[in-house]
């Protein structure tokens, strides 16, 4: 076996992954959840964006509408939608934005034990 062989093997088995209705995940169901925003016509209540938060293993979606994208409005929509329902997520991904990436966002998601 070749030196690249060997890490690329020992590097693929340090990903677990788990299968989950005929396809792998490499997370358990509630640990990781994908984040975003998305624009909408303005409500009445003068919401415009919608945090939409996706579980990473079966794509359940869940939605917070705010006026502005941003690390509180993130905060509030986390802690509404998705550990009443689910358990808390180990980890939360997001596309680096500036409201998913700040101390704010850092020091909560470190009280709560999140990546």
């Amino acid at each position: 076996m070749t030196v690249r062989l060997c890490a690329a093997i020992k590097q693929a088995k340090q990903v677990k992954p788990l299968w989950h209705g005929g396809w792998w995940s490499k997370y358990k169901y509630g640990e990781a959840w994908q984040i975003d925003y998305i624009t909408l016509p303005q409500t009445r209540q003068g919401k415009h964006y919608a945090l939409t938060m996706v579980e990473a293993t079966t794509g359940w979606l869940e939605t917070y509408p705010v006026p502005h994208a941003t690390a509180q409005n993130n905060i509030l929509g986390l802690e509404q939608q998705v550990p009443w329902r689910h358990s808390t997520p180990e980890r939360i991904e997001s596309d680096n934005g500036t409201h998913f990436k700040n101390s704010l966002i850092n020091t909560w998601a470190r009280e709560h034990g999140i990546e």
